[in-house]
């Protein structure tokens, strides 16, 4: 069963970042921007193919307990830095809210980031 992809704003915003930084601080930014938005869309695809697939963040349980929070970790290249995914499942919607994309070196969500 596939469900349906919700983003939050906080992951559109880090998505659009993440693609602002590609674009002004490598070379040849623009392709690595795209192919990385490529890459993340295939990615969110499969994640709502199968969510459950996907185990528990390392902030799940912190705020809201009724809430179950998942990590899907996401790595692109082959030089191994990814990022963590987070995001909620409805079951009873039958949808996947990708709540932040974060770089894998950040530390885990604190509260006031929520």
């Amino acid at each position: 069963m596939s469900y349906s992809l919700a983003l939050a704003t906080e992951a559109k915003q880090s998505i659009r970042q993440q693609r602002q930084w590609y674009r002004t601080e490598l070379e040849d930014g623009d392709e690595l921007a795209k192919r990385w938005t490529r890459e993340l869309d295939q990615a969110l695809e499969k994640l709502c193919e199968h969510p459950e697939r996907h185990g528990l963040a390392a902030e799940n349980g912190r705020w809201h307990p009724e809430a179950v929070l998942r990590r899907m970790l996401f790595r692109p290249w082959k030089s191994g830095v990814g990022w963590r995914v987070l995001f909620t499942v409805d079951e009873l919607e039958q949808v996947v809210t990708v709540l932040q994309v974060r770089h894998e070196h950040r530390p885990p969500l604190e509260e006031s980031e929520e």
